[in-house]
């Protein structure tokens, strides 16, 4: 694992095409060294200890991209060091012990890596991946951040927001170019920037240039200077590049300085070779030219419009009397917007500037008639009030307030004016619209909300109506509206649009739209939440409900209205509130035959509140009509048999997994004798063709991740189950992971966002590139209603939870662990049959041992664990511990949690640390007996106080059992058992201590049907004598009986 970096290069002078360093540091490196003795007062500069060399870089990462190519290169850095060299990267992976005690101080770093031109350096850039997993390496900060910024590139490109420009070159004076310019005066831009500058990471501006011939007027390095200059690079390489193409072809260029200006824009050359006279007029006429296109103001000011419309008139349709409208100038500052500054405070103003709140404005006066002149071509009826020698505003009849709004305003904003319109202008409900009423269909009982079964193809009635702003419109009121030929309208004291665009879709809408009928409630959950916004090219501006369909909805939108249910007398242990609330919610969505999401986080029982459905559906009905199925990974299945048995042992339960399976019509059978058939995705995919034509009560899929790519064939397996309600469970937040959630939405309720294609379109690409808060909002709205997630934080959830909870994870074992199981089992009891006295209690210690580390990896009983391993697929799929703890963790880092993983051997911890950091791409550190005290210390501060810091710590139980204080983490995961009460406590009580603020959970992993799980009901059988029996370790064990002994390592395979 290696950290990529990339280092932007300006150019200087302006003939450098400018570039990127790519460089990388890595953890293969040997530590660094520590410097001894008094540090000097100047530093010399020192080749970077961990910087990976450049042929490692192109072989890694350059194939098939631009990089394979590129030149070696170096930079000089200014880094943050200490006695043992620069600091590594926050999010490199290392187990290295630094200088924690020396001040960091900045000294120079040489860096070497690989160089690319801008053109070439932006299409490595743009498409560099974020996955450590499937990379192999992780970005530098500053490598996310200039990617972000590559956007921003690409948006200017794409709107054509650039410029040709000649400059004059800084230093001799006599050489011209040709450049493109990134011109960013649009109302999100200064924004948008202000924040890039404030956003950027220190490093990008850390290099240092020895005997480096300063340029006259450049100042590049302040922040914002250094991304105008990436952002014009990049925007005059990529238009060149791209525009060469089509560039302008010409039989003849001699002697015409515009022509060699125009050819030179597009080739890599930017010199423009003329005559000095030529090129001095040309450029001066390209000032003139230039001026109009900063009409609008400079980089700190803008001149802008502020319309204000008339008061409320009298009567109920009006339009309004002439010169009602005033529109107001004013200068708005461009990084906030919020700053205006009336016309007549910049006359009222003597001098050559002004200064407010620290933002300094040139020439305020001529600048803003200046604006005012050029906006007036586009506008003319600004043109009356510049007869004045302090024009203030305008004021405007109705029509040319609708010309301004429709016409003018978008072009004014384009030009990099500021604009300022009434808050209902171009807004849904100040415009042609219609409405949806719904209604219950006739017949139909109103307490269909609290009986009765309903699905999503169930109809209601619906009407629809025309509407402008909050009025209704019959067809005569909407004709009288038509005569007025007014485009503005003022009803009941509010102003509408009425253009004739939207006339003739009323029109349409009157002529083809069905006006009533009936429509399934898929549909009517649609359109209420916000998923269908037109008919008939006119928006849908609001839905009303009646009777049992309003209360329908309300309960859909709105959580809290949902009916708090018993809990059923069957189900053991007690609900905590939000859990109660969470059945009942379940239980409204299974009524109706709707598809849910429970997404709560790990920990707050998803799995009791699943099965207190079931149990309730049992009790209410005398039995069910059809067995669940339950669908999880692997690892999971004997987790929930267990569960099963503890919560609701009155569902009988059939597993559905292993070799020795029914299949068939074996199985149809033995589906229908039982309530709940546990199975695993892996199975279900297999078994698909006897599984599928089975009517299912329900199916309940767990760790729904695990159908999050549409097109696997165990998604596409799970979608054709046969089933009246569904129900997916993960702990992981769906809503962020839009590749996850359409899949997961289609398998809940099939077509309800629309095809994959149609998603993709609508909201995947606007939301994931464009960061669209519309396309945002409107997709959760739609999908919120059908999606229940509490976190541990939540207020409502944290009163009902105790300060730590413990939880028991059954894993299964692999086959090769029950191969090995079985022949240490056999060999071992044979030996303590042969044997009595101190060599029986030996022999006996050894196989429990053994056993122990079969039950964590057959590896670690192997004896195949160096902790110099590379390759950690040698190791992935053989211990059924393993695989559960990687799902369990990336399902707690996903929600940013920090973990603790005790394992009582050292040679377990050197294989989890490397796979865990490989399968995961999460820093991860190993605490152990050999490790140094200075170590030991970095450790626990790198865990405890980094923000980006590793959150997963691992440690043998006995060096991190006492004297720490780890409460950063609020997971406790202990791997295998140390069949002591007392010390596994002690071990959670690193992170259950004085200063954790959260609740701890805290995981113990058993083996089913091995020792590990029959120890542990022999302990729980005796809770209140646990610390008697056991409180001499595992001596006990060694005076059971020969036939105990066997009933206890027995394998017990079900």
């Amino acid at each position: 694992m290696f950290v990529l970096h990339t280092h932007w290069q300006p150019p200087r002078p302006p003939n450098e095409p400018g570039g990127i360093l790519f460089w990388a540091e890595t953890s293969d490196a040997e530590p660094p060294a520590r410097h001894r003795g008094t540090l000097p007062k100047k530093h010399k500069p020192k080749d970077h200890p961990f910087n990976l060399a450049p042929d490692a870089l192109r072989e890694t990462i350059g194939s098939g991209t631009p990089l394979y190519d590129a030149r070696e290169s170096s930079a000089l850095l200014l880094l943050p060091t200490t006695r043992t060299g620069p600091l590594p990267s926050p999010n490199l992976a290392h187990n290295w012990e630094l200088d924690i005690e020396t001040e960091p101080f900045l000294a120079p770093t040489t860096v070497r890596g690989l160089w690319l031109p801008a053109s070439k350096a932006y299409s490595v850039l743009i498409n560099l991946p974020d996955d450590p997993l499937v990379t192999g390496f992780e970005l530098g900060h500053e490598t996310r951040y200039w990617r972000l910024a590559a956007n921003l590139v690409l948006e200017t490109l794409a709107a054509q927001k650039i410029i040709p420009v000649l400059e004059q070159a800084q230093t001799n004076g006599r050489n011209y170019y040709a450049h493109w310019r990134a011109v960013l005066d649009g109302p999100r831009d200064a924004p948008r920037i202000a924040a890039l500058v404030e956003a950027m990471p220190p490093v990008c501006r850390a290099e240092i240039r020895l005997n480096a011939r300063p340029q006259p007027g450049a100042d590049l390095g302040s922040p914002r200077a250094i991304l105008n200059s990436f952002l014009d690079t990049m925007c005059d390489s990529l238009a060149r590049s791209w525009g060469r193409a089509r560039a302008p072809q010409f039989n003849s260029l001699r002697d015409n300085p515009l022509l060699l200006w125009l050819v030179s824009l597009f080739t890599e050359e930017p010199v423009v070779t003329a005559s000095n006279a030529q090129l001095q007029a040309l450029s001066s006429g390209l000032r003139a030219w230039m001026r109009g296109l900063n009409a609008a103001g400079d980089s700190v000011f803008r001149i802008a419009f502020r319309l204000r419309a008339p008061g409320p008139l009298d009567g109920p349709h009006e339009s309004i009397r002439s010169k009602d409208w005033e529109m107001e100038y004013m200068l708005q500052a461009r990084e906030d917007p919020s700053l205006l500054i009336p016309a007549g405070e910049v006359w009222r103003t003597g001098g050559s500037s002004l200064t407010v709140l620290g933002k300094r404005f040139e020439q305020p006066q001529e600048k803003l008639l200046a604006g005012l002149g050029y906006a007036a071509r586009m506008f003319s009826p600004i043109l009356p009030s510049l007869q004045t020698s302090t024009p203030t505003s305008v004021d405007l009849d109705t029509q040319s307030a609708y010309t301004f709004l429709r016409d003018a305003a978008p072009l004014l904003e384009e030009a990099g004016f500021g604009l300022i319109v009434p808050p209902w202008w171009d807004q849904r409900g100040a415009r042609l619209g219609v409405r949806l009423r719904l209604e219950p269909k006739k017949g139909q009982s109103e307490n269909v909300v609290t009986s009765g079964k309903l699905g999503l193809d169930a109809l209601v009635h619906y009407t629809w109506e025309l509407s402008l702003g909050e009025a209704k419109l019959t067809r005569e009121e909407f004709e009288s509206l038509v005569a007025l030929k007014s485009p503005l309208v003022q009803i009941r004291g509010q102003w509408v649009q009425l253009d004739a665009q939207q006339v003739e879709a009323a029109i349409a809408f009157w002529e083809r739209q069905k006006q009533s009928g009936d429509l399934s409630l898929m549909q009517a959950a649609q359109y209420a939440l916000g998923g269908q916004t037109e008919a008939q090219g006119l928006q849908v501006d609001e839905v009303e409900a009646e009777g049992w369909v309003l209360e329908w909805l309300q309960r859909l939108s709105e959580h809290e209205k949902i009916q708090e249910l018993p809990q059923p007398e069957s189900l053991r242990g007690e609900l905590r509130p939000y859990q109660r609330f969470g059945y009942s919610w379940l239980a409204f969505f299974n009524r109706f035959g709707l598809g849910a999401c429970l997404a709560d986080d790990m920990g707050l029982g998803k799995t009791i509140q699943a099965l207190a459905l079931i149990v309730r559906e049992k009790e209410k009905n005398g039995s069910l009509p059809a067995p669940y199925l339950l669908v999880c990974p692997t690892s999971v299945v004997s987790n929930w048999e267990h569960e099963v048995r503890r919560f609701a042992p009155t569902l009988r339960t059939m597993k559905h997994q292993g070799a020795g399976r029914l299949r068939g019509e074996e199985f149809a059978r033995a589906a229908q004798e039982v309530d709940l058939v546990l199975s695993s995705y892996a199975v279900v995919r297999q078994d698909a063709d006897f599984l599928q034509p089975v009517k299912w009560a329900g199916v309940i899929v767990d760790e729904a991740q695990n159908i999050k790519n549409p097109s696997a064939k165990q998604t596409q397996a799970v979608r054709k189950l046969d089933t009246g309600f569904r129900l997916a469970m993960t702990g992981t937040p769906v809503e962020n992971r839009l590749s996850e959630l359409w899949s997961i939405m289609h398998f809940l309720n099939p077509g309800y966002l629309g095809s994959h294609e149609s998603f993709r379109r609508e909201y995947s690409l606007p939301i994931e590139r464009f960061s669209d808060p519309e396309a945002t909002q409107q997709l959760r709205q739609l999908v919120s209603p059908f999606i229940l997630r509490r976190v541990k934080t939540d207020p409502r959830v944290i009163q009902d939870l105790p300060e730590k909870i413990e939880m028991k994870e059954y894993c299964y074992l692999t086959e090769e662990q029950a191969t090995l199981y079985e022949v240490v089992v056999k060999d071992a009891l044979k030996r303590v049959q042969e044997s009595d006295g101190i060599e029986r209690r030996g022999v006996v210690l050894s196989l429990l041992m053994q056993l122990k580390q079969v039950c964590n990896h057959p590896s670690q009983y192997l004896h195949q664990i160096t902790g110099a391993e590379t390759d950690m697929e040698q190791f992935r799929g053989r211990s059924g511990k393993l695989t559960r703890l990687t799902e369990m963790l990336e399902e707690v880092l996903a929600v940013g949690d920090r973990v603790l993983v005790f394992t009582q051997f050292a040679e377990m911890g050197r294989l989890l640390a490397p796979y865990l950091r490989d399968t995961l791409g999460y820093q991860t550190l190993f605490l152990h007996g050999g490790t140094t005290p200075k170590m030991r210390e970095q450790m626990i501060r790198r865990f405890e106080e980094e923000e980006h810091g590793p959150p997963i710590f691992i440690l043998s139980l006995k060096a991190g059992g006492l004297g720490l204080n780890l409460t950063r983490a609020n997971h406790v995961f202990h791997f295998d058992r140390w069949w002591n009460p007392a010390v596994e406590n002690q071990a959670t009580d690193r992170a259950f201590r004085i200063g954790q603020t959260r609740n701890v959970q805290v995981h113990k992993f058993l083996t089913t049907g091995t020792l590990e799980e029959k120890i542990d009901e022999m302990i729980e059988s005796k809770k209140g004598l646990a610390e008697a029996i056991v409180g001499s370790g595992e001596a006990w064990l060694t005076e059971l009986s020969t036939d105990e002994l066997r009933d206890l390592v027995q394998l017990r395979r079900s």
